[in-house]
């Protein structure tokens, strides 16, 4: 191969210029909130994940989630440190529901904003109780805790998932709620059958 893949020479003198240029336009790290906005930029779903505790089901919402692994079946959820969930999330399985956008309502009830509960609809079997209806879920058993600053990542060993097809995901961008920008000529879905896999 001949072509220059790396010139050391070329970094620093990049290095060096983009120091000089930028470093009066860089907000200061010490305003959180200025950060949580600026991270705001980037489009996220919605889930909820939820899990039993004696004869009850609990929820919480949260929009920090990403796959982590195929082999094996691993994925990710940003916990608060100071999240009730948290404990209960780390000791036994859990259910990560992917909302779909008629499901605003879900989401802010497991945000701390109370709706009808009995609109609800759970599905309870020999894993972790999951939210009929939702987009996708994943039932998991707790896999791993990883310390991340003021918040724990979580990390779940995927037991069994499945989706539905032809529905629009609920998304959070810069503090709002939102949902995908329809195409012209398409029609909203609505739910149709659930695919599974265990």
């Amino acid at each position: 191969m001949t072509d220059i893949m790396w010139d050391s020479e070329i970094y620093e003198k990049a290095a060096d210029a983009k120091t000089l240029a930028s470093s009066a336009a860089i907000p200061s790290l010490a305003d959180p909130r200025l950060l949580r906005n600026t991270l705001g930029n980037f489009a996220t779903g919605v889930v909820v994940l939820t899990y039993r505790s004696g004869d009850s089901y609990y929820g919480v919402t949260v929009n920090s989630f990403t796959s982590v692994s195929l082999d094996p079946p691993l994925l990710l959820v940003s916990m608060q440190r100071n999240s009730r969930a948290l404990t209960y999330l780390l000791e036994r399985p859990f259910a990560v529901n992917v909302l779909g956008d008629n499901q605003l309502d879900t989401a802010l009830h497991f945000a701390g904003k109370p709706q009808d509960a009995h609109l609800i609809e759970w599905v309870d079997d020999d894993n972790a109780p999951r939210i009929n209806g939702s987009l996708a879920y994943f039932q998991c058993t707790p896999w791993a805790g990883y310390d991340g600053g003021d918040h724990v990542l979580v990390l779940g060993r995927v037991m069994s998932y499945g989706q539905q097809d032809d529905t629009n995901p609920l998304l959070f961008y810069r503090g709002q709620w939102s949902a995908l920008a329809q195409e012209s000529g398409t029609a909203g879905g609505g739910a149709q059958s659930e695919r599974s896999r265990s």
